[in-house]
């Protein structure tokens, strides 16, 4: 039997730990096989069905109009939570059994929640592109270049990339707090319904409910992708739509004269006496109007004067209402006939034959000739027909009767020269409020119906799509929505700080470990 030497000195083996640094590479090792094992893979293919659901809602309108770009921000904003929060929402709770026993070994938690990091970052980023390249390929048309980068889609892929992130190192956090992967899938519905509903930007909130919104990854996203894609600079279509979708709808009634001059007595009208409804003019100014008028109407080839026969002088002028105080003034009178002298008694001496004595001729009297007769015998009269019908003067056009009369010198000349006194609304209802004629016909009925489509036609289409899309534009413009590179940069300061301090609570909320009981 061997001897044993009781006096040898033993020999212990110093347990060596890694440091933080070399841990990190063990726990993305199991990272990895947990991605392949554990079917972590799943999230990208989810993520692009994803992406694909929502570009069909998105990309007939997202960088068009506001309604699109704030509707566009706002989904986007959901997919990158809804994303970011699945991929972590198990990852501690699901070993924190093992990350327990791993702690009390010597591992450290903040190599631990490192690797996560790095792993997580990866796994959004993957998320992120996936999901760009589905919108692009279903139809969400980019705008090219970008504003922060030379592609917008670029643009919205890094906002989008922190979104998912700072998503997904909340959810983290949910994690490590729970003790059960049933327990954390509890909890996130709750999160997600708290980041959707107090994020700000489609659904309005309270005022009491408004600083809520400054705590949510989603009020940020939001912001970000809104300002990039240009909210305050598209027209809003809406109301536009709206008013389009009535114009068959008729309008009118019955009103009197009395009823819509009480309407200047409104308090509308009475705030705005001093508005200029009509401003004053110098002739400069009137001739740079009419010039411009001219170019769309060309009143310059407008004809003032035609050729014309003389037939069609006369016949306007027997025809005027100042020729018939003439018609009847005599040129010439009427001539009477001479008187018809008896017959002489037959002489005693002369033969007993019967004379026959020859009858008295009667003259016809002639009528007098008046202004409306003669110009009635010219007229019918056939010799005179060539000489009537015969053209006389010639066609001209307004410009060259200006320039006959050298009009643009004589408007250079007085261009200074005031035309009229500006006129207010105040002077105008004064004027219908005291004129007698107006207020003598108070009690006379107006019935009117038209559709929405006439009114249109009346004023123009275009110029109520225009007015109408500028003003509820202008009213529905955001100040946290201009597209300026500090504005941008700002959000995505705030979504990076929101990163690193879920990061961070996870990392303390996981050094407490030791203290669970269970």
């Amino acid at each position: 039997m061997a001897e044993v030497n009781l006096n040898e000195p033993k020999v212990f083996r110093k347990l060596r730990h890694r440091g933080r640094l070399s841990q990190i590479p063990i726990y993305l090792g199991k990272q990895l096989r947990f991605f392949v094992n554990q079917s972590d893979w799943k999230v990208l293919p989810m993520a692009a069905i994803i992406a694909a659901l929502v570009s069909m809602v998105i990309r007939k309108d997202f960088f068009l109009t506001m309604e699109g770009n704030l509707k566009g921000a706002f989904a986007l904003t959901c997919v990158g939570i809804w994303n970011g929060c699945f991929n972590s929402i198990q990852a501690v709770c699901r070993e924190r059994p093992i990350i327990k026993r791993e702690h009390r070994s010597g591992m450290h938690i903040s190599s631990y929640i490192v690797a996560h990091m790095i792993y997580q970052f990866a796994l959004c980023a993957g998320q992120t592109g996936l999901s760009m390249y589905v919108m692009m390929m279903l139809g969400v048309q980019f705008p090219v270049p970008g504003f922060m980068t030379p592609w917008m889609i670029v643009d919205i892929a890094i906002t989008m990339l922190l979104i998912t992130y700072a998503s997904d190192m909340m959810s983290l956090f949910i994690s490590s707090l729970s003790h059960t992967t049933t327990g954390a899938m509890t909890v996130m519905p709750f999160v997600l319904i708290f980041q959707l509903v107090f994020s700000g930007g489609l659904l309005p909130l309270p005022d009491w409910t408004k600083p809520m919104a400054n705590f949510t990854i989603s009020n940020y996203g939001i912001k970000a992708i809104a300002s990039q894609s240009g909210y305050n600079e598209v027209p809003m279509v809406t109301a536009w739509k709206t008013l389009d979708s009535m114009r068959n709808n008729e309008i009118g009634g019955t009103v009197t004269l009395g009823q819509v001059m009480d309407l200047l007595d409104s308090q509308a009208v009475e705030k705005r006496r001093d508005m200029e409804i009509m401003k004053s003019f110098t002739v400069g100014e009137a001739a740079d109007i009419l010039s411009k008028a001219d170019d769309t109407l060309h009143l310059r080839d407008k004809e003032v004067t035609h050729s014309f026969t003389l037939r069609e002088l006369l016949t306007g002028l027997k025809e005027s209402d100042a020729f018939q105080q003439l018609r009847d003034f005599v040129l010439v009178p009427a001539a009477q006939p001479a008187p018809v002298e008896e017959a002489a008694e037959p002489a005693a001496e002369a033969p007993a034959e019967e004379v026959t004595a020859a009858e008295p001729v009667e003259e016809t009297a002639k009528p007098a000739v008046t202004v409306g007769s003669l110009l009635d015998m010219l007229l019918e009269n056939e010799d005179t027909k060539a000489a009537l019908d015969k053209e006389l003067g010639a066609t001209m056009t307004l410009g060259q009767v200006l320039d006959a009369l050298h009009a643009e010198d004589v408007i250079a000349s007085v261009s200074d020269k005031q035309l009229n006194q500006p006129v207010t609304l105040g002077q105008a209802v004064d004027f219908l409020k005291n004129n007698e004629a107006l207020q003598n016909q108070r009690d006379r009925e107006f019935t009117f119906k038209t559709t929405i489509g006439d009114l249109f036609d009346l004023v123009g289409e275009e110029n109520v799509k225009r007015v109408v899309q500028e003003k509820t534009a202008a009213a529905s413009h955001k100040d946290e929505y201009e597209r300026t590179v500090d504005n941008i940069v700002d959000n995505w300061v705030v979504l990076v700080l929101f990163t690193l301090a879920f990061a961070a609570l996870a990392t303390i909320s996981l050094e407490l470990i030791d203290k669970d009981k269970r």
